[in-house]
């Protein structure tokens, strides 16, 4: 058996999600790509952006923005969103947080009811963690959200506007 660590696994999960557009809709095989990019993993030569946030005490934060201000997304582009839990606790002990990606959230069962990303809910991390997730940007334009559903946090505004442009 096979183990991987935590960031390979997320990275073939953000591949999988990238749903194989890379060899079929977006040139050369991976194998060429790798050579025009050395260093790279294949799929990060499809990335258009990327986006580190911070999560923490009921806040998200893009690098260089306020906390929890509204983020900007094109259609047809793909992101890589990598998060850092640096929310540490009050005893040391790291504070979980997760990012979804939804409109029209239901705080009974903590989760959105109607998902930006077909079967894909989002990522969680255990406090001291990160984690990236690769996607591109689904024809779904207007006003969702990405949020925390840890219990008490998405109520304490632990959550930032996401703004799909076409």
């Amino acid at each position: 058996m096979i183990r991987k660590t935590r960031r390979q696994a997320l990275r073939m999960a953000s591949a999988a999600l990238l749903g194989g557009f890379a060899t079929s809709t977006l040139g050369p095989p991976p194998a060429t790509l790798a050579q025009q990019a050395p260093g790279l993993e294949p799929w990060e030569a499809y990335i258009d952006e990327k986006l580190e946030i911070e999560m923490s005490s009921n806040y998200f934060q893009v690098k260089g923005q306020e906390k929890n201000a509204p983020i900007t997304l094109k259609v047809g582009r793909v992101y890589l969103l990598e998060f850092a839990n640096v929310d540490k606790g009050v005893i040391g002990r790291g504070v979980p947080h997760n990012a979804l990606f939804g409109k029209d959230p239901d705080l009974t069962k903590r989760f959105y009811k109607t998902l930006l990303f077909d079967n894909v809910f989002g990522i969680d991390l255990e406090g001291g963690q990160e984690g990236e997730f690769a996607f591109r940007v689904p024809d779904k334009p207007g006003e969702w959200e990405m949020g925390s559903f840890v219990t008490g946090q998405y109520e304490a505004g632990m959550k930032a506007t996401l703004i799909i442009k076409k």
